[in-house]
């Protein structure tokens, strides 16, 4: 027996990575960093003068959400965290030209 609605929400892989993903970061002065990944990261609010690219590690997997592909990396020292986005390539899908197209004049 199915559930009232079970049938929404497409189960596709194509499906799930056009989907927007949510911050798994919370940033807060009050609770101590922690790794949690990937349900959440807590991180200070700030980097500090330790978080350089050198200090900072890759947690989890390379993602992609429309084109555009991320990991989430927190500081050895400190525990603050970022989502990076890593450069785009020429080789990039059909989703980041066209957004590059549209938005190449605002950057100018």
């Amino acid at each position: 027996m199915r559930r009232i609605g079970s049938n929404i929400r497409k189960k596709h892989s194509d499906e799930r990575s056009h989907r927007l993903t949510k911050n798994i970061i919370h940033y807060s002065e009050a609770e101590n960093p922690k790794n949690d990944y990937p349900r959440k990261i807590v991180s200070p609010p700030r980097p500090s003068d330790c978080c350089t690219d050198d200090n900072r590690i890759s947690v989890g997997s390379v993602r992609e959400v429309e084109g555009f592909k991320f990991c989430y990396k927190i500081c050895q020292e400190c525990g603050h965290a970022v989502k990076y986005f890593f450069p785009a390539t020429e080789s990039t899908s059909d989703a980041v030209k066209q957004y590059r197209s549209r938005q190449k004049y605002l950057v100018q």
